[in-house]
């Protein structure tokens, strides 16, 4: 219960005493004289609560009130109430001035104009108190937000057919899973603690409050005055403030509005904090750890592979863990959070994944232990010795092995973990690099090195023998027709045979630039770096070096959980069912052929002595180069648009060799990052020359002056500006988000993009025919269908108007021209 005022006067108040709750309606003046007291904020408006006991009860500690701060000034308004309670925790004195209306607090003042200045310094002081605790509990909100809305839309893209789910929070999450997959948003099918960390809140472009960013300066600016004036000499405070008394009142008052405000704005956030954790867990509500969990057994008893939706149950446990944690230690409040069922839950998902592994034991007998083939068995000691590393480097490789194995969470994000899985990625790719080139030089086509080169197999700890026969069993028997896909070993073989160039570093130098720059900085000679040119063996370990290690990390996709050997826990399916046959690679690449039909012609020199053409251009197709990257990973890479200077070289593409996800949507942005790139490498320092109009500069040009463009609505201006801080101010990310809706939606025409995106693209990432003359139908695309026809039969029959020089005496037409004429005419 609160404390009783009966008269002004010094009180002494004993520990643990309620000077006040909030709610309650101030009636006197209070100004702390010894000790300090604690402020607690309650959740009284989201639970309706009255009672003054439960108020404390429901409340979060905040901060300190130290000694001479005044509280009560809000009585100087009529009918005000306390907006939070004043706890004593230990034995204090303050002073009380009895007051019943906002005459006696004047009269008061201008008997006492000395307290004048404290009082506005008294309210100064807890504005700027609140303000930092808003913030601190945004902070734990925002993290609290991103994690929750992440995983209400990944619970939605792993199980879109649910109908049955109607609690607010999920109906919400749904709507943005919705809205996201309209827009072309990527969405993991794996377990990826990295998508789940990540704030795409900008990305879903869903409920985002435009005012946001006006208010928090605004807020900002009134901090800034406040700092500034509690940091004022006393004196220069004493002679304002005691000048006139309504004055001072007045500006207090004013004051106190900000207080008001800031508080709320607090009170609404930790509202929405508890929201979230009652999204991410509640005892006998839909919540998240629920129904994932109820998934997971679900599939379990249905004997279907349940491992991703036991992943993300076991994450979100630990992740409600920590927020309970955390918010006990900063508001000693408590989530009222039953952590035995929890981990009771985890523990009966454990259970079934040990049965399923027990069951699948006893159907493939074959899977034992035992029936590993003896050429693949303990293999990081067999490696080792392949490699001859040094001895000391080769104990920090198995120690790390050792200490990995140990971690319970292979995924943990801690400094030690971290720790544990650089040092064994450091010394593994010098083992790989040596164990690749005895692989390639000496012809080693054993079992073992091929697994180790193109799967990232090299202990078989980490695996169970289910998976590790699975591993050995695996086999791509396809074949592609137009691409060329390697895996690892073959492509190293090509590299050192010399017939293809190494890769460029990551700092986007080729093999030549990249010697050059290691002769100026004077670590080889002039001879070395010639030596190096030629060598087999240099350019076999500088691929390894600056493409395969950089990429590898790259291609598995969370990067903070990076670890380069194969282990159990990045598995999502079954080797088999992951791995990326060159049939399949080559049907997805074709089936988006099929819609962006120029995605890989480029102009290229013609010449033909016979017919005395020294420089004609003309449209050439050159389809890419695949790598399959040793990894089970969830991303692909454009590496390379052109491999060489010449503009008809290939380029280069990375895959993961095993994966979880959709392969198209892998490589849609794959192929709109190359077309993005080769049209700046064919332009050069053209490539954002408006008057030379191509889909950089276009692109460039709308990005850059789009505030000024008339032809986008309001909206389309505020998407626009959402999705370039999204990307990072990144040109080539914002058109890739843009390319991936063309070639998704728009193509099917379905309207995703705005009327000048969708203009350019019509431009420049042209239509196959059959879709243009089936979205030409749709008015939106009416007009610029018409004139994109006429330019391109003017274009037509310019090139056969002037190749009619080349057949006139009977001659057929080269087939580089004549395919140039189809490529306008037909295509």
């Amino acid at each position: 219960m609160s404390i009783k005022i009966d008269e002004t006067g010094f009180l002494k108040i004993a520990s643990d005493t309620v000077l006040f709750s909030e709610g309650e309606k101030i009636g006197n003046l209070l100004v702390i004289t010894k000790g300090d007291v604690d402020v607690y904020i309650s959740s009284r408006d989201l639970f309706g609560m009255e009672d003054q006991e439960e108020i404390i009860k429901h409340s979060c500690k905040l901060f300190k009130v130290p000694k001479n701060i005044i509280i009560g000034i809000g009585g100087y308004r009529d009918n005000s109430n306390y907006m939070f309670s004043l706890k004593s925790n230990i034995e204090n004195e303050v002073y009380i001035v009895k007051t019943s209306n906002k005459d006696e607090i004047k009269n008061f003042f201008n008997k006492n104009k000395s307290y004048l200045t404290n009082m506005y310094h008294s309210i100064s002081y807890l504005v700027l108190k609140f303000y930092e605790e808003y913030i601190k509990i945004r902070n734990i909100n925002n993290e609290l937000k991103i994690i929750s809305t992440n995983l209400g839309v990944l619970f939605f893209n792993l199980n879109d057919k649910n109908k049955n789910i109607q609690s607010e929070s999920f109906l919400k999450a749904k709507e943005i899973y919705d809205d996201a997959t309209n827009s072309g948003v990527y969405i993991p099918h794996s377990f990826d603690a990295d998508f789940v960390k990540a704030n795409h809140n900008e990305t879903y472009m869903h409920n985002k409050n435009l005012s946001e960013e006006d208010s928090e300066k605004k807020l900002n600016v009134e901090m800034d005055f406040i700092r500034r004036f509690l940091t004022m000499p006393k004196n220069i405070k004493d002679g304002f403030f005691t000048y006139d008394t309504n004055m001072s009142l007045s500006a207090a008052n004013m004051m106190y509005d900000n207080l008001s405000y800031i508080i709320d704005l607090l009170k609404k956030e930790f509202v929405e904090t508890m929201g979230n954790m009652l999204f991410l867990y509640s005892h006998d509500k839909e919540s998240l750890f629920n129904e994932y969990s109820k998934k997971a057994l679900e599939l379990e008893k249905e004997g279907k592979d349940n491992e991703v939706w036991a992943k993300y149950t076991k994450y979100i446990g630990s992740e409600i863990k920590n927020f309970r944690k955390l918010i006990k230690e900063e508001y000693d409040f408590d989530l009222n959070i039953d952590e035995e069922e929890i981990d009771s839950m985890i523990e009966e998902l454990e259970k079934t994944s040990e049965r399923a592994e027990a069951e699948n034991q006893k159907v493939k007998a074959i899977m034992g232990a035992e029936q590993i083939p003896e050429e693949i068995k303990n293999p990081a000691k067999k490696l080792i010795e392949m490699s001859s590393i040094d001895e000391e480097r080769a104990k920090v490789l198995l120690k790390g092995l050792d200490e990995f194995k140990k971690l319970k969470d292979k995924f943990d994000t801690e400094d030690d973990a971290r720790k544990i899985r650089r040092s064994v990625t450091n010394v593994f790719f010098e083992i790989y690099r040596e164990v690749a080139r005895r692989a390639i030089i000496n012809g080693d086509k054993s079992k073992l090195v091929k697994m180790f080169l193109n799967y990232g197999y090299m202990d078989d700890e980490l695996l169970t023998p289910n998976q590790i026969i699975d591993l050995y069993e695996v086999e791509d028997k396809t074949k592609s027709k137009r691409f060329n896909v390697f895996y690892i070993d073959e492509w190293l073989k090509k590299i050192y045979e010399k017939e293809e160039l190494p890769s460029v570093n990551g700092f986007g130098q080729d093999y030549k630039e990249a010697l050059r720059e290691m002769k100026k900085r004077g670590m080889i000679s002039d001879k070395e770096a010639e030596e190096h040119f030629e060598s087999q063996s240099k350019r076999l370990e500088y691929e390894i070096d600056n493409m395969i290690q950089t990429t590898q990390r790259l291609c598995y996709g969370q990067v903070s959980v990076y670890f380069p050997i194969l282990h159990s826990d990045m598995i999502i399916k079954d080797f088999d069912a992951s791995l990326l046959k060159r049939d399949f690679i080559e049907k997805t690449f074709n089936s988006i052929m099929e819609v962006d039909f120029s995605a890989f012609y480029r102009e290229v020199l013609y010449k033909n002595e016979e017919l005395n053409i020294t420089k004609e251009l003309v449209m050439q197709e050159v389809l890419p180069n695949i790598i399959l990257m040793p990894t089970y990973g969830s991303r692909a890479i454009m590496w390379e648009e052109l491999s060489s200077r010449q503009k008809n070289s290939t380029g280069r593409f990375l895959f993961p060799i095993f994966t979880s996800e959709d392969l198209e949507s892998l490589a849609i942005p794959t192929i709109g990052a190359f077309r993005w790139e080769l049209c700046k490498t064919m332009l050069g320092p053209a490539w954002n020359d408006i008057t030379q109009m191509s889909l950089t500069s276009e692109y460039s040009d709308y990005v850059q002056f789009y505030k000024k463009n008339r032809n986008l609505s309001d909206d389309s201006k505020e998407k626009l500006k959402i999705q370039i801080k999204k990307c990072r101010n990144n040109l080539r990310e914002v058109f890739v988000s843009d390319y991936f809706i063309w070639i998704k939606y728009e193509s099917k025409g379905i309207m995703r993009l705005n009327r000048v995106v969708r203009n350019i693209l019509y431009r420049q990432v042209p239509f196959a025919k059959d879709i243009r003359e089936e979205v030409a139908k749709q008015p939106m695309f009416a007009d610029i269908a018409n004139r994109f026809k006429n330019i391109r039969h003017k274009k037509a029959t310019e090139i056969e108007n002037r190749y009619f020089k080349f057949t006139k005496s009977g001659n057929p037409l080269p087939e580089e021209l004549a395919n140039h004429i189809d490529f306008y005419k037909n295509m």
